[in-house]
């Protein structure tokens, strides 16, 4: 294994086991730009959304009274994930994604979930559209301060809309939409769904390949007959 690949892997595996219901950061695939049609791009940081198991779990008794737009950056309904994630090129034009999140509080809390997909790239240098579909699953196995075991499985769209106004400077608008199984085992399924926007800026530092990425915005959750707003926002370093 070539000691970059082995390094991203390393690093990736050390967030998941520092990894509380799952958090779900959206949008999991962000291409932003043409990318590197001869290289791997490897990204590391943090990322944050909604718990979409918060609801089920309050329904339960294993959390407090659910806050909903109230409070959306309370701990028990939105949380921080340590995210890693690699891009490879498989033509000049087609990139596939992987990526693994660890949860992220301070403290070793397991959660922890993996995502995968496809994104495509049409335009040129300085415009163009990159959609991308991609699968996820995240659980924290049981393994958490409450009795139950929450996960989510899942799909999203999302479609990258994105503008280089000089060389190493992308800026761009990614809408999302997801649809996720979660369950509260044992006893409790429901459909969720998480559709929003972020807005994005990926910064490259002089001549390196090194890059910065800046992510902000908002989504809508639907949890059975519940809903709230979730803010997500991500920092990410990459080369």
């Amino acid at each position: 294994m070539p000691g970059r690949v082995r390094a991203f892997v390393m690093t990736a595996v050390m967030g998941v086991l520092a990894g509380c219901a799952p958090t779900t950061a959206g949008p999991m695939v962000m291409r932003m730009g043409p990318g590197m049609p001869q290289e791997n791009f490897f990204q590391l940081g943090l990322r944050a959304g909604p718990r979409l198991n918060a609801p089920q779990l309050s329904e339960r008794g294993e959390n407090g009274a659910f806050q909903g737009d109230a409070k959306p950056f309370h701990s028990d309904q939105w949380g921080l994930n340590l995210d890693g994630s690699v891009t490879v090129p498989v033509g000049d034009q087609l990139s596939w994604h992987l990526g693994l999140q660890g949860e992220f509080i301070g403290l070793p809390v397991p959660g922890y979930g993996v995502y995968t997909g496809l994104s495509y790239y049409v335009g040129s240098e300085r415009f163009g559209l990159a959609p991308a579909l991609s699968v996820r699953g995240a659980s924290n196995f049981g393994l958490g301060d409450t009795n139950s075991t929450s996960s989510l499985f899942g799909v999203e769209a999302t479609c990258a809309l994105t503008v280089q106004p000089e060389p190493g400077m992308s800026l761009g608008l990614v809408p999302f939409f997801s649809v996720q199984q979660s369950l509260v085992n044992p006893g409790s399924q429901v459909t969720t769904h998480f559709y929003g926007a972020v807005v994005a800026a990926q910064l490259k530092f002089g001549e390196s390949r090194t890059k910065l990425e800046l992510s902000g915005g908002f989504g809508r959750a639907h949890s059975g007959d519940t809903s709230w707003n979730a803010p997500v926002a991500g920092v990410r370093g990459g080369r």
